[in-house]
């Protein structure tokens, strides 16, 4: 059998030709996405070097640190601010991991019952939650709640107010709709109940999607801190999550006078903090992505 040679020079003819308009288009994307990330990684990388830099050479910084020191680090994990910031820490991931997981876990229950059509008022529920989604109750109602459970100045008032999360609700029920039907029947032939059938066979095939909220769940709540200013005081530093111990030093930073070192370097441990609070995202995100990527694309195309 003679071997056929392909001639690299010989159009191919199912290739699709695109007109001039589509490769414009294709090099204002692609400009306009290096502009995108130009505009992201900028301030990233003006934290990181004056995180790293002598408050002296503050003002010749740019994009690299300059006179390299970790003076800002040890300051705020090994100084006058560690103990402060390790308790803040460690309340950021009690928050974190407590919402991520009671949260998704009474969506995704939510959501399954609310995917099969024969759900007893499934659309009245449906209607309520979406209702919530939109109008809130506001603040003061929220706040009058926390005084009466004796949650002010606790953590767990941040936690009870951020269990629920809708949208995740509506990924969750989008992905249900989508598992056929035939593999629930078949379990159910092999004498599985509904919470058998959830745990052991609806969950393990949701992993992309329960990937992809619980991510969205740790970002939300690890960088809030709008709950924490709203029902913790200043005053009750040992129950500060970490975001909201940041905005507290960035604004009693501006206030000393009496260490000449921190009044130097004040934008050196601004930098610092900031680039601290956000190194466990920077570490999750490279084992969620995959789920991320797989879990906003499922339940787009049906059939």
């Amino acid at each position: 059998m003679e071997k056929t040679i392909k001639n690299p020079f010989k159009k191919n003819p199912n290739k699709i030709h695109e007109s001039m308009f589509d490769r414009i288009l294709l090099v204002l994307n692609v400009v306009l996405l290096l502009l995108f990330c130009v505009v992201v990684l900028f301030p990233l990388l003006s934290f990181f070097s004056l995180g790293f830099s002598n408050s002296a050479f503050n003002s010749q910084v740019v994009l690299y640190p300059r006179g390299w020191t970790l003076w800002a680090y040890r300051y705020i994990l090994m100084g006058e601010e560690a103990t402060y910031f390790w308790r803040s820490f460690l309340n950021s991931v009690i928050i974190t991991a407590v919402i991520t997981i009671v949260s998704n876990l009474v969506e995704a229950m939510a959501a399954y019952p609310l995917s099969k059509a024969d759900c007893p008022f499934r659309g009245g529920i449906m209607m309520y939650f979406i209702i919530t989604m939109l109008f809130s109750a506001g603040v003061i109602p929220s706040y009058l709640l926390m005084y009466q459970l004796g949650l002010l100045n606790n953590i767990w008032s941040v936690i009870l107010i951020s269990i629920s999360n809708v949208s995740n609700l509506l990924f969750f029920k989008t992905f249900f709709e989508g598992i056929p039907s035939d593999i629930e029947e078949a379990a159910r032939l092999d004498g599985a109940n509904e919470l058998q059938m959830f745990f052991l066979i609806v969950v393990p095939m949701a992993l992309p999607v329960i990937g992809s909220c619980c991510f969205f769940s740790i970002v939300g709540s690890w960088n809030s801190y709008g709950s924490a200013m709203l029902y913790i005081n200043a005053s009750a530093t040992t129950q500060h999550p970490l975001a909201y111990y940041i905005y507290l030093l960035l604004s009693r930073l501006e206030t000393v006078k009496n260490d000449p070192d921190v009044v130097a370097g004040i934008r050196n441990l601004q930098s610092a903090a900031m680039l601290l609070s956000i190194i466990p995202i920077l570490c999750i995100y490279p084992y969620v992505i995959k789920y991320i990527k797989n879990g906003l694309t499922l339940g787009s195309v049906k059939g």
